[in-house]
């Protein structure tokens, strides 16, 4: 990637920011991406000025995580257990479902250390549903296989 790569997609990102519609991960991701991506850059002014860019894109994310994360913390968890709770598809949907509900609520208790115990408890119940369903597919599973 060149300086006037990294800028285009600089500007991407600060668009993402601005927009709101991009959540905290996904923008800490485009930010990791872009340090990975400019590694090999050795100007030495386009790097200072490639330095710069991220420190104050990182700052502008961290901002981002601190006003948006700790009030939609548990619009994010409802709307995850609502998700993995749906009966729609088959069961292997189901867990699949639930299994990226709990990993997106324990990353979200991992980013917000003072609603972690809270954020923990919610998947308790996800991992009952779970557990059951992975009962319920294992039955499945043995039936089709006796009736082959």
């Amino acid at each position: 990637m060149n300086y006037d790569e990294f800028n285009t997609e600089y500007t991407k990102v600060l668009d993402k920011i601005r927009s709101g519609k991009c959540s905290w991960s996904e923008l800490s991701g485009h930010v990791t991406r872009l340090r990975q991506a400019t590694a090999s850059i050795t100007g030495a002014v386009e790097k200072a000025q490639i330095d710069s860019d991220l420190a104050a894109l990182g700052q502008m994310v961290d901002l981002s995580r601190r006003t948006n994360d700790r009030e939609d913390v548990w619009t994010i968890t409802s709307e995850a257990v609502r998700r993995a709770s749906s009966l729609e598809g088959s069961v292997a949907d189901r867990l699949g479902r639930i299994e990226a509900a709990i990993n997106d609520i324990t990353t979200l208790a991992n980013r917000n250390p003072d609603e972690r115990e809270a954020l923990m408890q919610s998947t308790s119940t996800l991992r009952i549903l779970h557990s059951s369903l992975q009962s319920s597919l294992r039955a499945e599973q043995a039936e089709a296989a006796a009736l082959s």
